[in-house]
């Protein structure tokens, strides 16, 4: 028994043994690589610090842009709540100004009712008294006539 006691002990010396040859190989293998990697981790570092201070300089230079841009914001704000009644008085007054347009129209289409009858009727009035067309065309033209004079007479009087 004890034979294979020894031999048990052997066979894990020499396990142990390799083991230790693959923990130093593959020691050897990571410092390689370590040894590679660290012009890689150089590069990396450099380009971190270029990249801070890239952002540094952009937040220097977008900070009184954004201030700006919060300045200008909050004075269109005050131009436009400033704006706001002067707009809603303009409306109404264009809407008042449409009213007295309406009725302005309104007053011209009763003055205009209110000529034609008032130049239908005598002329009716002659048509129907006249005996002959002569002197219905005389009478006519002479209710005309007078019609215009009285007309004038109203435009240089108002």
């Amino acid at each position: 028994m004890e034979t294979v006691l020894y031999i048990a002990a052997i066979a894990a010396l020499l396990v142990f043994m390799w083991f230790l040859l693959r923990a130093a190989r593959t020691l050897g293998e990571v410092s390689i690589v370590l040894q590679r990697s660290q012009p890689m981790l150089d590069d990396v570092r450099k380009s971190a610090t270029q990249v801070a201070a890239d952002v540094a300089l952009m937040r220097m230079q977008i900070l009184p842009v954004i201030d700006s841009v919060s300045e200008i914001t909050s004075r269109a704000s005050r131009i436009t709540e400033g704006l706001t009644p002067r707009v809603e008085a303009l409306y109404d007054t264009i809407d008042d100004a449409l009213d007295v347009a309406h009725g302005v129209i309104d007053d011209v289409e009763r003055i205009k009712t209110e000529v034609v009858d008032t130049i239908e009727s005598p002329l009716k009035v002659v048509r129907h008294t006249s005996n002959g067309l002569g002197s219905t065309i005389i009478k006519g033209f002479n209710l005309v006539r007078e019609l215009v004079q009285e007309f004038k007479k109203n435009k240089t009087d108002s």
